[in-house]
């Protein structure tokens, strides 16, 4: 492979993935290139870059050009992870930081209108999910009465097989040699010559597949939003200072007021770290939103509470975004000096009250000043299949699935746009999608089965709904399924019925 070429590949996968190749990596990825090449069958190193760079903007489903970069991405992503990883950090975490989150939190209930107190923390980059477990198994530690509160750990990483081994939750015996046998004891169950994680630890968490540089966050109807910690540890060494600045940009919005980031030790030594304050401890440097009037932190824990009580109790999608406080849009903003005459809150308001001609005037106007709202586009998909216009909805979702490629959201309005037009088979691929994005997505196999129902194929239909049945066996029965809005209960119910007929 030539100079020339290699340093435009290079670019384009920190574009796409922000990951930054160093010198020292060069010839290994030369090695993988060419091993994809092989198991591709294409003879130059030009036509695998075309291939990367290829343009799926119009595209619904998944083409050659996003497997492949799903597959080189796993190839130069691979990392090791293991339970409780940097002591230090854990002991921050376990002594300081989450005791004052949750001191500040239990304040918060004096306040009318705040039920149950919030605790919300992503782990950025989480590998096979050790260290999700891990910041687990620490609440659980701290809160003894976690039913009493609305417990959020998420993790994310662009490496689908981690995510992959994270939902499994089953580990060998490597990614415990920083652990204290009787905690072994305490939180895993033997399974096999392996360890699993108990269901109670299990239960606190979720793991989803995202890309910090393409994909847009804040995102309120993915529940990333309002979190209290953030932990990206051995991530921003593989970006360059403009990656790392974008992302720090993005975590910003992503945190409370006075929410903190947990980064390696030396990652962001000589970055601007922009409004986050650095802040010293004896066991590692942390980051801290700067603070907002304590009125605004109040406010914002009642709203939320309120979102949340609304969704499990009603049984309703609730937009987060229109309860909590506004928050600036990134990578598209306008002059300071604008007045910004739409919003997505008021936009959304119209469309659920039925009036989806002006919402889509609204939507219009928020995207004319930022191409880069994933939630208007969606909302403007929505609107537009809500009236009829097959065609307009599409391109919404493709928009959409341009700003956000790891969303499901935009493939489950095109799954049904599809069956409206009759085109069962387009409906099956993007059902498939969503389930090649999201394993766990219990809607997705429902539907699948259905279609497979009706089309004769018993076999296949009871695979499905066998495997939404195991899925459901493992969340609380009050939890919302999305984006059916139904309530597990209430799903289990009719998988049981379904499943009634194959005996």
């Amino acid at each position: 492979m030539n100079n020339v070429l290699l340093q435009n590949l290079i670019e384009l996968i920190a574009r796409h993935t922000g990951l930054n190749i160093r010198e020292q990596d060069k010839q290994a990825l030369v090695n993988k290139v060419f091993a994809r090449m092989q198991a591709l069958k294409l003879n130059t190193p030009e036509q695998y870059y075309q291939l990367l760079d290829s343009n799926t903007k119009h595209s619904s489903i998944e083409t050659p050009c996003d497997r492949e970069w799903k597959a080189l991405t796993i190839l130069i992503t691979t990392g090791e992870s293991y339970f409780f990883r940097d002591k230090g950090q854990i002991a921050l975490l376990k002594n300081r930081l989450l005791p004052e989150i949750i001191a500040q939190k239990k304040q918060l209930l004096s306040q009318p209108n705040v039920s149950k107190p919030s605790l919300r923390i992503w782990s950025a980059g989480c590998s096979t999910g050790e260290e999700v477990y891990s910041i687990a198994v620490v609440i659980k530690e701290l809160i003894p009465d976690l039913h009493n509160w609305h417990i959020l750990i998420l993790g994310t990483d662009i490496n689908l097989e981690s995510i992959a081994k994270a939902q499994q939750g089953v580990y060998d015996s490597w990614s415990f040699r920083m652990v204290e046998p009787e905690l072994i004891k305490r939180y895993f169950k033997t399974h096999q010559q392996s360890w699993e994680v108990i269901e109670s630890i299990r239960s606190m968490v979720k793991f989803r597949a995202s890309n910090l540089i393409k994909d847009n966050f804040p995102q309120p109807f993915v529940d990333l939003h309002s979190m209290d910690i953030i932990i990206c540890r051995n991530v921003f060494i593989y970006f360059d200072f403009k990656a790392i600045a974008t992302t720090l940009d993005k975590f910003y919005h992503t945190l409370n007021s006075r929410g903190y980031l947990i980064t390696g030790h030396a990652e962001l030594h000589g970055q601007n770290t922009g409004r986050l304050q650095t802040k010293v401890f004896p066991e590692s440097l942390v980051y801290q939103r700067e603070d907002l009037p304590i009125e605004k932190t109040i406010a914002t824990e009642k709203l939320l509470t309120r979102a949340i009580n609304i969704n499990q109790e009603q049984g309703t999608l609730v937009k987060l975004q229109k309860l909590l406080p506004k928050r600036e849009i990134l990578n598209s903003q306008p002059p300071s000096n604008v007045k910004l005459p739409a919003n997505i809150t008021k936009a959304e308001i119209l469309f659920h009250q039925g009036d989806y001609t002006v919402a889509i005037q609204e939507a219009e106007q928020l995207i004319k000043q930022q191409p880069l709202h994933f939630n208007a586009c969606y909302l403007l998909a929505q609107a537009w299949a809500n009236l009829g216009k097959a065609e307009q909805a599409t391109f919404y979702c493709e928009q959409a699935i341009e700003i956000d490629s790891l969303s499901t959201l935009p493939y489950y309005l095109l799954a049904h746009i599809a069956e409206e037009k009759g085109d069962i088979s387009l409906a099956k691929k993007l059902f498939k999608k969503i389930i090649y994005l999201a394993p766990t997505s219990i809607n997705a196999y429902l539907e699948l089965g259905d279609i497979y129902q009706q089309e004769g194929d018993k076999s296949k239909a009871k695979k499905m709904r066998t495997t939404a049945w195991g899925l459901l066996k493992e969340l609380p029965a009050h939890f919302l399924v999305e984006p059916s809005k139904n309530t597990v209960s209430e799903l289990t119910v009719q998988v049981n019925k379904l499943l009634q007929n194959y005996l």
